[in-house]
């Protein structure tokens, strides 16, 4: 979308840009170009006057208990990355689950035989370092399909190829089942059947899905009886998604992934969720869980992809998308919200049901080649560190308020929660990524003074930068509120908490010159 219109439509006026250095369509940000930004400074202007006292840490993920954040680990039945040189990396984040593609074509390459040996090392390695490993299960197999386009058959239903093949699948689930039982507890099946690039060969059929779904999960349940098991669509309340609700998934399934790709990831989201859980419990489906189980935003995007040239390649664009991901996704009540992707599809061609991509997007939060992490790798370490089981959203009251018009800060999102008994406010300005929102310097957080603790010795975090603050203008309480004061704006999300509540997460040393 052009950075105008979205400011319009904001009620923002485009000439607040106008000092922002514009976009580019060059190679990605680095970390040593975070000075060339502006909203960057913004953390420095005078106005604000922050004291930074520390930086977040980074948890391992063994050391965080539980949280729903989730990193996409797919890809590796097509050998798109070497898992080996990302497990430290990824434990070192935080993160607490991966998504794993099966892969019935590597699974089993001889009639019969089967070879778990390259799954069971990524779910080993994995749980060994603290990430619980959840199953996508899927595509198809060429040795029952031979007709199929490249050598994952993906996309390929078993459905459509005859007893023989459908029997094979059954197998499989029932041997890939045995194998796993006691240490995958979910198991999605299929992915984004609804559509045709991975629904293949007929069109996409919600009833069909459904099918597939009642044959598989009674398989699953038969060897694992409490596995937990779900479903997924590219769609949100779409007219499939729709029907495939009211023909009953809902009492065949524990949970239910959405794969929200978009640019203005806040549009419409919070209501579609809404409507999606009003549909499940009226139609038998009221213990289903939410989930965001793929969406993702690349930091290059490459000619002839759909999103270029629209939008610019950023490893930091990239990053404040990915903070926004997960900050709605707690927002809005998903269970579990999941990132794609662990690396950048770069290591050999990607191919999907009828196409091969020799160079598709970069999604990853490590980059492909060098495995150096990204901007969006730190971004995300800063987030895992905040929100873990330890974080609860909360019915607290607050209200953010800056100079600007009433539209624009009636769309800003102000998320409370409570953490180890403290409040703890998330905010931001929703403001497409690629408009160079160069910050405010004059915010006002409001806040009803009614947690069980207040916040006594405020602090604010920087999820991005993983900077650590002292606000200074903080207002005496008027009757039952509490005002902060000339703190910053911007289009990623800040967190004002107390220090106790995150005492135990930040790195005190005095910040390097």
């Amino acid at each position: 979308m052009n950075k105008s219109i979205w400011l319009l439509l904001l009620g923002l006026s485009p000439g607040l840009w106008a000092a922002a250095p514009g976009p580019t369509n060059s190679q990605p940000l680095s970390m040593a170009d975070k000075t060339a930004t502006q909203f960057a400074d913004i953390f420095q202007d005078p106005a604000l006057a922050l004291k930074q006292i520390g930086r977040l840490k980074a948890v391992p993920s063994k050391e965080i208990g539980d949280s729903g954040i989730s990193i996409g680990f797919e890809c590796l039945d097509r050998f798109i990355f070497d898992p080996d040189r990302c497990y430290d990396k990824l434990a070192a984040t935080g993160v607490k689950w991966a998504r794993c593609q099966t892969g019935w074509s590597r699974c089993e390459q001889e009639k019969g035989r089967y070879d778990f040996q390259w799954l069971d090392e990524v779910v080993d390695n994995l749980r060994r370092r603290g990430i619980q490993p959840w199953f996508n299960v899927g595509f198809g197999n060429k040795l029952y399909m031979p007709k199929t386009y490249g050598e994952a058959a993906v996309g390929y239903v078993p459905l459509y190829y005859g007893d023989e093949t459908l029997q094979a699948w059954q197998n499989y689930i029932r041997a890939l089942s045995c194998h796993f039982k006691g240490r995958v507890t979910h198991w999605e099946i299929w992915n984004e059947p609804d559509i045709t690039a991975f629904w293949q060969p007929a069109k996409p059929d919600p009833r069909e899905y459904l099918r597939l779904i009642q044959l598989t999960g009674a398989i699953i349940r038969a060897e694992i009886p409490d596995a937990k098991i779900g479903a997924c669509s590219s769609g949100i309340v779409s007219t499939y998604v729709t029907a495939l609700i009211k023909a009953g998934v809902g009492k065949e399934i524990d949970f239910f992934c959405v794969h929200a790709y978009r640019i203005l990831l806040e549009k419409d989201y919070p209501s579609e969720i809404a409507a999606l859980r009003r549909l499940f419990d009226a139609h038998g489906g009221a213990q289903v869980k939410l989930w965001q189980g793929e969406s993702g935003f690349a930091s290059h995007f490459p000619k002839g992809h759909w999103l270029h040239p629209t939008v610019f390649d950023s490893e930091r664009n990239q990053a404040k998308w990915l903070l926004r991901r997960y900050a709605l996704d707690l927002k809005v009540g998903m269970e579990r919200s999941s990132f794609f992707q662990m690396v950048d599809m770069t290591a050999r061609p990607y191919q999907m049901s009828s196409t091969t991509q020799t160079d598709p997007a970069r999604h990853g939060i490590l980059h492909g080649g060098s495995y150096a992490p990204k901007e969006s790798y730190r971004a995300l370490t800063h987030f895992a560190a905040v929100f873990d089981q330890n974080t609860w959203p909360a019915n607290l009251y607050a209200a953010l308020d800056f100079a600007g018009p009433v539209s624009a800060q009636l769309a800003a999102i102000t998320t409370p929660f409570i953490r180890k008994g403290r409040p703890l406010y998330l905010y931001y300005l929703p403001a497409d990524v690629q408009a160079d929102y160069p910050g405010a310097a004059d915010a006002q957080l409001k806040i009803l003074d009614d947690a069980d603790q207040g916040i006594e010795h405020p602090i604010l975090a920087d999820l991005l930068t993983g900077r650590v603050y002292e606000p200074t203008q903080v207002k005496p309480s008027k009757g039952p509120y509490r005002q902060f004061g000339r703190l910053p704006l911007t289009d990623y999300p800040l967190v004002l908490t107390d220090r106790d509540a995150l005492q135990d997460r930040i790195d005190f040393a005095p910040p390097a010159p």
